[in-house]
């Protein structure tokens, strides 16, 4: 008898002391995604690669998500980025007035669109900034820019995904629901 009690003592309390594990589940609605290229809609060249390139490299590696190489229909998410503007700004001096860093600037608008419908789940747009240094030579400057091209990519793809993740059955139930 004292044997039972002392077992169920155990159980009862090595339940309240057990570690909690949370699961990090992506909303079954929303865990399918396709990437499409990114669309450039500035003047600058081969940002379209760079983005699409970052854009699966993020999703690809967060195992959050199924990447699907051909979208299911109804079931896939279809990400469609397109790179808004670019602007570039002088921010750092030396003593003779000679820009020594930038300030770049991209916005990207992202619409989320169900395989096989027309119309978007959600439209976002992602702003971040980024710095490069202009010291060294043209080709050293020029592959500092392309570096911080890159960086500011993994950035709004980083957030794109964390709303996809966040967002998501939200997303989804507004749609469901006929808001947005």
């Amino acid at each position: 008898m004292r044997f039972i009690v002392l077992l169920l003592i155990s159980l009862l309390t090595s339940c309240a002391t057990a570690p909690n594990k949370v699961a990090h589940v992506t909303p079954y609605k929303l865990n399918h995604v396709y990437i499409e290229p990114t669309t450039n809609r500035t003047a600058e060249e081969s940002l379209d690669v760079i983005f699409t390139r970052v854009a699966n490299e993020v999703f690809y590696s967060d195992p959050r998500f199924k990447v699907d190489r051909v979208p299911q229909p109804a079931v896939t998410v279809v990400v469609k980025p397109e790179v808004r503007s670019i602007s570039t700004f002088a921010v750092g001096f030396d003593r003779y007035d000679r820009v020594t860093e930038y300030r770049m600037e991209i916005t990207t608008n992202v619409k989320l669109i169900r395989y096989g419908f027309n119309r978007p789940l959600a439209t976002f747009t992602v702003s971040r900034y980024d710095f490069y240094s202009t010291k060294g030579t043209a080709s050293e400057i020029e592959q500092r820019r392309k570096e911080c091209i890159e960086r500011i990519a993994y950035e709004i793809f980083r957030e794109v995904a964390e709303k996809i993740f966040v967002e998501g059955a939200e997303i989804e139930s507004a749609n469901e629901t006929g808001g947005q």
